[in-house]
């Protein structure tokens, strides 16, 4: 398999922006999740914020995925139990991706001593 020359830089915005990508199809799949547990098995719904389109669903899951939980949209019945296994995925997904981008920069990127010895 051939390899793309890139900067040190250019290679670790390329992966910022694949590990972004993927955390965004991971929140739309959740929503899509919401979506179908509320309006086709109805095992649940929301209160609070009154849902008026998709978006709302994809604003639910954002919320959750990043555990900034702001309240103004309350899951009720089964999707309850479906909110919290988001919440903890979004909290191991976005850790292992800090520590992934983390060990890249290390492998990749020659630092230099701040201080001479």
């Amino acid at each position: 398999m051939a390899s793309i020359p890139l900067t040190p830089s250019a290679r670790v915005l390329a992966v910022t922006a694949a590990l972004f990508a993927a955390h965004m199809a991971e929140i739309s799949f959740y929503a899509g999740a919401y979506a179908l547990a509320e309006q086709v098995f109805f095992i649940g719904g929301f209160i609070g914020k009154q849902f008026m389109a998709p978006l709302d669903y994809f604003y639910f899951s954002a919320t959750t995925y990043t555990s900034l939980g702001i309240g103004d949209i309350f899951p009720t019945g089964h999707i309850r139990f479906l909110t919290g296994v988001e919440a903890l995925n979004g909290l191991l997904l976005i850790a292992w991706s800090a520590s992934f981008l983390f060990t890249l920069m290390n492998r990749i990127w020659d630092w230099q001593p701040c201080a001479r010895p």
